[in-house]
Order: structure tokens, then sequence, then C-alpha cells
């Protein structure tokens, strides 16, 4: 490793690390303030309190990465170039992408790790982060969700109107057998139980058969290829499931026919996308910081973060307008990168002129 090397390395990292831990701070300061009533009405204990930063900060952390690796490559950058070090360099015979280069290896090594705490960890402190916020910030609260259609089998349906998360009972259940286009068997309960996580409870029933009469029945136990965590869907439901949980449930929901293996492919698309942000993004600082200009670093600043605020406005409306979409979905996730490393390959080629 040569000492042009040695030295972006040192600067970039530092200045990362730097911004990352300012943030993080500011970060937990907002929280505190914001949830410091309810923390002491609800008298959490200091343990529960420390095991939720704990999981609060290195998921933020991950989350901002890619946004603090460019704001400190433009800066550090911009003072390199106003210092006329880049010149000096340039004018010992160093290529323009040779600079480039440490910077790339850098930004590979950030995404690479916000890859593996995208896939494995930060699944955890979501988990976390819910459970504690559901125990003493939240409180109980009902699942309302409206019009809840499962796929069980290939012939078998169940509809539940309303579904209360935490004693696990759903409010006017259909399960239904449709065979060729025809409706053959009906349940209809006015209740349904998840029991000793074992099996379903039915209560209050009719039941309704092709070329038989109604019938009724107060209880009626049964298994049922589901559980509540397949009724239940959180804000964050798909960011608490690492890889191989995320792949499997996609792959179930495909069978299933759920409604939410569109949301289920985003998501795994964003797992892998968005650390790649990094690696883009140091580009493009780069690109935009690398140039002495007269007007000193503001500009540059300012660019930067006029290009992160298009960058995340891309990402929201690619995935709110194709993630609906289905086989379309990836799409949304990739329109950003897609064209943000155009535009830094494009950029690159232009400022060495």
């Amino acid at each position: 490793m040569s000492r042009l090397d040695y030295y972006i390395f040192r600067t970039f990292l530092v200045s990362v690390l730097g911004s990352l831990g300012l943030l993080v701070v500011t970060l937990v300061a907002i929280d505190v303030a914001e949830k410091i009533d309810d923390f002491v009405e609800r008298q959490v204990p200091v343990s529960a309190l420390f095991r939720y930063y704990q999981h609060f900060i290195p998921f933020y952390a991950n989350l901002l990465s890619p946004l603090v690796v460019f704001i400190s490559v433009l800066f550090f950058t911009s003072k390199l170039a106003q210092r006329s070090e880049i010149v000096a360099l340039l004018a010992g015979g160093v290529s323009f992408w040779r600079i480039l280069r440490p910077y790339l290896l850098m930004a590979s090594c950030f995404s690479t790790i916000s890859w593996v705490l995208q896939l494995y960890i930060t699944p955890k402190n979501v988990r976390r982060i819910q459970e504690f916020e559901y125990k003493y910030i939240k409180g109980r609260y009902w699942f309302d969700q409206r019009q809840v259609h499962i796929k069980l089998t290939p012939e078998g349906y169940l509809f539940i109107r309303a579904f209360d998360r935490f004693d696990k009972v759903g409010f006017g259940a259909h399960l239904e057998r449709i065979e060729k286009g025809k409706l053959r068997e009906r349940f209809v309960a006015e209740e349904i139980q998840w029991v000793k996580g074992k099996h379903w409870k039915f209560q209050r029933i009719w039941y309704f058969s092709e070329g038989h009469l109604p019938a009724y029945r107060f209880a009626l136990d049964t298994i049922l290829p589901l559980t509540p965590e397949d009724v239940i869907r959180s804000e964050l439901y798909t960011r608490t499931m690492n890889l191989p949980e995320l792949w499997a449930e996609y792959q179930r929901q495909k069978y299933v026919g759920g409604d939410i293996a569109n949301l289920l492919e985003m998501e795994l698309h964003e797992r892998v996308a968005i650390p790649m942000a990094s690696m883009i993004l140091t580009a493009l600082g780069f690109a935009s910081a690398s140039r002495k200009k007269r007007g000193g670093v503001a500009w540059q600043i300012g660019l930067g973060l006029l290009l992160a605020f298009v960058y995340v406005f891309l990402l929201s409306i690619a995935k709110s307008s194709l993630g609906s979409l289905s086989g379309w979905a990836w799409l949304g996730i990739w329109i950003p990168n897609i064209v943000f490393s155009a535009v830094g390959v494009v950029w690159l080629r232009w400022v060495p002129k």
C-alpha cells in the first residue's frame, strides 16, 4: 500500500466514523427527548433502555451510512482540492483514476459491511426495537386491517375481517374451499382463536356445503397451515427477517398467493441495492469535489446535498410507483442506482478533461 493509499484510507475512515458518530449521538438525543415522558411515566428499567439503544444505534447507523459516506467524501475531497493537493498529485504524474482507486476500495468495504448487516444483523435490531416500543411506548393496540385474504392451499382460502394481535383472536372469519371455480364448502365463524401455539378454534360457526342444508356448531378445533404471524403484518414486518427467513417467506407467499409477495420481493432487492449506494455516491462525491473552485467548498457540499435529496426522492417515487406491479417490483429499487451509476460514469469521464 502506497503512502497515497494510506493517506486517503485514513482520511476517509476518520471522516466517515466521525460524521457517523456525531449523527448517531444526535439521533439518540432526539429519540430520548421525544420519548422521555413515556420512559418516566411507564418506569422503563435502565437495563431495558440500554438494550433498546444497543439495537437502535447499529440499525440507524447502517441505514444512514450511504449518506454519511457521501457527505464525508464531499467534505474531505473538497478540502484536498482547495489545498491544491489533488493538483499536485496530477502534476506529479498520478492519474485521476489512480487517485479514485482508494476511494472506491474504502467504499466497497463499507458496502460489504452494510450488506452483512442488512442481511443478517439489523433484522434482529428491528425486531428488538419493535418489541420495546410495543411494550413501553405504543402500548396495546388491535390489528385493524380489513379484507385480509390468505391462500392456504391450492383450493383453500381464509378471510379475516380483523385480528387482535395480543389475544390472537380473529373476527369475521370465512374458510372456503373452491374447486374448479366453484365454491364447494364454507365455514363462517364469528371468532377464530389461536390455541396454545398448536391449532385454531372456531367459535359460533355456520357450515355451508354444496348439496346440504346449512349447519350450526358452537365450536370447532382445526389445524390450518397458518400462524398468527401470517395474519399480523406490522409496518416493519419485512425488516424483521434475516435473509434465509425472508427468502423462505417469499417463496411461501408466492405459492399461497399472499398479498405481500411483492413487498417481500422489494425487500430482497433493497437489501442488496441500498448498500451499493455507498460506492455510487462515493464516485459522485469525488467527481463533484475534486476540482478546485474559487468559491470554496460551499457549492460542492450544496451540490452533494442536492444529489442526495434527488437520490432519496427518486428511490421513494420509484418504489411507490412500480412496487405494486407484479414482476416489476425490483425495478423500483434499482432505478436510482442505475441512473446515478450512469451519471457517475459520465461525470468521472468529464472531470479530468
